[in-house]
């Protein structure tokens, strides 16, 4: 299901790769290193930052810096520019996974059946329509508090009470009055 947030039409061609090549170094052998020395700082880069899908999200950095190169972007400092495009491919990972966690923490209520539903992708488009309705505040809020496993989810929701400057009581209210709505919402989907 973590495939599903980053959507990938662009496939890296010959083409492309040696126009990102030639980019890297004029000189096709160090090219070839600076590409791997690229690609180890980039997973490191995504290790660092927790992604649980480090190297995928290397090589969706460096595809869709080929495709810039290929569309006939200039760019001046290539790994400036890549590690830019690493920040945004970061982010877009934190999100799916944060959704994807929140996921699995609404499936169980969605349905009474506990065997597997032929209906979870139907489910989960709704679940995600739902969720973008939210103000990016109140969206923010619900994924970070359903985020982690049984284990981390108590401290992680007293940093976020925290970090959202109120009480754990006030927040659970919240939570709780944003998770109706989700799941109010989610219900007028599937009907």
């Amino acid at each position: 299901m973590a495939n599903r947030f980053l959507k990938r039409d662009w496939v890296l061609t010959e083409e492309s790769f040696n126009k990102l090549l030639e980019a890297l170094d004029p000189n096709r052998r160090r090219a070839a290193e600076q590409y791997e020395h690229l690609r180890r700082s980039l997973i490191r880069y995504f290790e660092w930052r927790g992604s649980s899908y480090s190297e995928r999200d290397a090589d969706d950095t460096i595809d869709r810096v080929a495709r810039k190169l290929n569309e006939g972007s200039i760019v001046e400092d290539f790994y400036t520019y890549a590690l830019g495009v690493a920040r945004n491919v970061a982010l877009e990972s934190l999100r799916g996974t944060r959704q994807e966690q929140a996921w699995f923490n609404y499936a169980p209520l969605l349905t009474d059946d506990p065997k597997v539903d032929e209906d979870a992708d139907r489910r989960f488009d709704c679940f995600e329509s739902c969720l973008a309705q939210l103000s990016t505040a109140k969206r923010e809020l619900i994924l970070a508090y359903y985020e982690g496993d049984q284990k981390t989810k108590i401290a992680n929701r007293r940093r976020l009470a925290t970090a959202v400057g109120m009480p754990i009581s006030r927040l659970r209210i919240q939570a709780h009055r944003i998770r109706e709505k989700l799941e109010a919402c989610i219900k007028d989907c599937l009907s």
